[in-house]
């Protein structure tokens, strides 16, 4: 398995992503019954979604991309459910990657290629919690790239 590792695939892009994989998968459904017992059926709970992006460094060409999403619906105050996935790929870089592309490619077009694969788990997972899918809008992990940037560089 390690030689296919260090092997970067030919490719228009600078990374290969080898594997990807759910790293952590959480699911609590506090107050399911409480859609039954709701005289008032007008009201919709809010539901609010956090995504992180994370990049590990394995060895010289090869890291570990991961992206962890939280979803918390409420419902006036009162929480329906929680879901937390943290989904990772395996990802190797060419070894000739300038340090600002090979940021972006681990931070912003990784994250952009496995997103379509979190979606579908979150879509799934709050299905089978009892409820519609929650089908996560597309995110803009340029943006997202661009403003931990500029928060880091605020630190410093």
């Amino acid at each position: 398995m390690t030689d296919n590792i260090n092997q970067t695939k030919t490719s228009q892009y600078p990374f290969y992503i080898h594997d990807q994989y759910i790293k952590d998968l959480s699911f609590e459904n506090p107050n399911f019954l409480l859609k039954y017992n709701e005289p008032d059926s007008n009201k919709q709970p809010e539901v609010a979604v956090n995504v992180e992006t994370r990049v590990a460094k394995l060895s010289e060409e090869n890291y570990e991309v991961s992206m962890t999403v939280s979803a918390k619906s409420t419902l006036e105050k009162t929480s329906i459910f929680v879901l937390e996935l943290t989904y990772a790929g395996l990802v190797s870089v060419a070894q000739d990657l300038k340090p600002d592309i090979l940021e972006t490619s681990l931070l912003v077009h990784c994250p952009f290629l496995m997103f379509p694969f979190v979606r579908e788990i979150i879509a799934n997972v709050t299905r089978n919690g009892g409820y519609p899918p929650l089908m996560i809008d597309p995110i803009d992990f340029a943006s997202l790239y661009l403003e931990k940037k500029k928060d880091n560089s605020k630190l410093n």
